[in-house]
């Protein structure tokens, strides 16, 4: 009786059902499982791409932020500069008038005067 036993137990009918009876078990355990594992994944990725719109639309924010910062930044530097050239362009005509006076050459290199922006 025992061999026949064993027989039964290690025999090709019964590997056929131990393997049948492994993948309904993983078949249901997958189906207990996986939907919640996969929700959470999909809840997780959604939660990303959130996230990256927000910051796509705060690097956008940022560049026009900057973009109107450079822009003042230029109009100040462009009235500086205007101011020194009004300052400077007097002194050019008065070093002229001593050159010429002194009957030294006048400098090649150097360029004429800029008139002042209005």
């Amino acid at each position: 009786m025992p061999e026949n036993w064993v027989d039964f137990v290690i025999g090709p009918a019964s590997g056929l059902f131990i393997a049948l009876s492994i993948l309904i078990g993983l078949y249901r355990l997958a189906a207990k499982y996986l939907p919640k594992v996969v929700e959470k994944h999909i809840a997780n990725l959604d939660a990303q791409m959130e996230t990256q719109r927000a910051l796509g639309e705060s690097m956008q924010q940022l560049r026009s932020d900057i973009t109107q910062e450079h822009a003042v930044q230029t109009e100040a530097f462009r009235k500086s500069l205007a101011g020194v050239h009004q300052r400077f362009n007097p002194v050019c005509d008065d070093l002229r008038d001593i050159r010429l006076k002194l009957n030294l050459p006048e400098n090649p290199n150097h360029p004429p005067p800029i008139a002042p922006e209005a």
